[in-house]
């Protein structure tokens, strides 16, 4: 039997409040009503929160759906159905030593909680994989994942490394028994707002951000991407918005003054299952109680590692978001640090031209694999050389024996050329900086992973540094 929730046409939403007194919690509540209809309005209430990425690999409509406003909190069972763990604000975990005072956000396979931590007297984060993700961690042939493995590789190998300081810290883990089974919860830092927030933040609806912030954020996933690669042994395989956060100024400060001024908040929105579950709302945290925050406050963070893979073992073929996606990792040719770098070449263009730089479509005489391949020779003004094909397990889905294209022809209208986006849509200041990020974007962007530029040699890059 399956459960969902009773929206009433007008939403109430709980909202508590939390005071810390030596590490004690007393809860104070207040109710607030919001009108709300339909369920695709639900996530008007969500202040603070990032929203969903145009890359993220949860659909929007997931609330809906299941009947429930987030994550999906029914008992397992159903196709889309992962296991959440219905947790609760005040609610303690691991012996008492985690007291739960926040939703921070949720994800395909988790959400990540606001704690604190009573044994050290700090804030965490608690991010608690659901049924299924917990399962993939295990062992053997069916094992979809190595997260907490990672964690711990990247917090050990090299703690003088500069890029450790721009990949998430991890503190530990447990794992408790809860109503669908099995959760196996990683602690680590908190963190604030990431890319996809600061993207959104034009009243006009325009997506770009500024040069001086896309360079520095990308010189430090850069740093972050050459500790992983070449210390950790470990491919991210899933760069985009929502995982590059940034680390608060004063998180204590800011916690604090966020669960005064803007109490954790829940849906009353009535439920059948039993014992009842109280769907928390998602609320992130701002990086500092100012109005602004100075760029050279801005620490970016890679964060989720939930799909990664080490170089040497792989979990899967297919990896990175649709947009995003390598063309080796279309072609079924070896992938590896390359895909990394291919991906991280399409979140620059996106974020200096305010749009996706390939939107490949399903045609008539072609697939959308195919077409995404096209669409990348030309705005590359480049071609895939046969010797790289000949390395392809897919090579004839896509290619005759020549190197042409197998079924594709043209678009009526086609893909801009790099330089003439960067030309037309990119806020860079003169011809010289638009040759500059051209010539970085390209190092990023070779067709033949072998060819493309490593993250060390991309960190000291003429366009990184002007």
């Amino acid at each position: 039997m399956t459960f969902g929730l009773t929206l009433a046409s007008n939403l109430k939403i709980r909202q508590f409040r939390y005071f810390f007194v030596h590490s004690s919690i007393v809860r104070r509540s207040r109710y607030f009503y919001f009108d709300c209809h339909p369920a695709t309005q639900l996530p008007r209430i969500r202040s603070m929160s990032n929203p969903p990425s145009e890359h993220s690999s949860v659909a929007s409509s997931a609330g809906s759906l299941s009947g429930f406003p987030e994550e999906d909190l029914r008992a397992p069972g159903g196709k889309s159905n992962c296991g959440y763990y219905p947790a609760r604000l005040g609610q303690p975990l691991d012996a008492g030593r985690y007291i739960i005072v926040r939703k921070l956000g949720w994800g395909q396979y988790s959400s990540v909680w606001l704690a604190r931590d009573r044994g050290e007297d700090r804030f965490v984060a608690l991010k608690i994989l659901t049924c299924e993700a917990t399962q993939a961690l295990s062992p053997g042939e069916s094992q979809r994942s190595d997260e907490e493995r990672m964690l711990t590789k990247i917090a050990s190998a090299d703690p003088s490394h500069p890029g450790l300081r721009h990949t998430l810290a991890y503190y530990e883990s447990f794992q408790f028994i809860g109503p669908h089974g099995l959760h196996r919860c990683l602690v680590t830092e908190v963190l604030g707002y990431g890319v996809d927030y600061i993207r959104k933040q034009r009243e006009d609806g325009d997506r770009r951000v500024g040069p001086v912030t896309v360079k520095r954020v990308v010189k430090q996933v850069l740093q972050a991407l050459h500790y992983l690669h070449d210390v950790c042994g470990i491919v991210h395989s899933d760069l985009k918005h929502d995982n590059i956060l940034f680390r608060p100024l004063d998180l204590e400060r800011v916690v604090s003054h966020e669960l005064t001024e803007v109490p954790s908040a829940t849906y009353d929105c009535g439920t059948e299952a039993t014992p009842t579950v109280i769907p928390v709302t998602s609320q992130g945290l701002p990086l500092s109680l100012d109005s602004t925050v100075k760029q050279r406050d801005l620490v970016a963070v890679l964060a989720d590692f939930g799909h990664s893979h080490w170089q040497d073992r792989h979990f899967q073929d297919i990896i990175q978001p649709d947009a995003l996606r390598a063309p080796e990792v279309i072609l079924g040719h070896p992938w590896g640090p390359p895909a990394d770098i291919w991906n991280l070449g399409c979140l620059v263009t996106e974020l200096l031209i305010g749009s996706w730089l390939f939107e490949p479509n399903s045609e008539t005489l072609w697939t959308y694999e195919e077409d995404h391949l096209a669409r990348m020779t030309e705005a590359l003004e480049a071609r895939f050389e046969i010797s790289m094909l000949d390395k392809c397990t897919h090579r004839d889905k896509f290619f005759k024996p020549d190197g042409s294209f197998a079924h594709f022809t043209q678009h009526e209208e086609p893909t801009w050329t790099l330089k003439k986006l960067l030309e037309s849509f990119g806020e860079l200041d003169g011809d010289d900086e638009i040759r500059a990020a051209e010539l970085f974007i390209r190092r990023c962007l070779q067709l033949e992973p072998e060819k493309r530029a490593k993250a060390a040699e991309l960190i000291d890059d003429p366009w990184l540094a002007s």
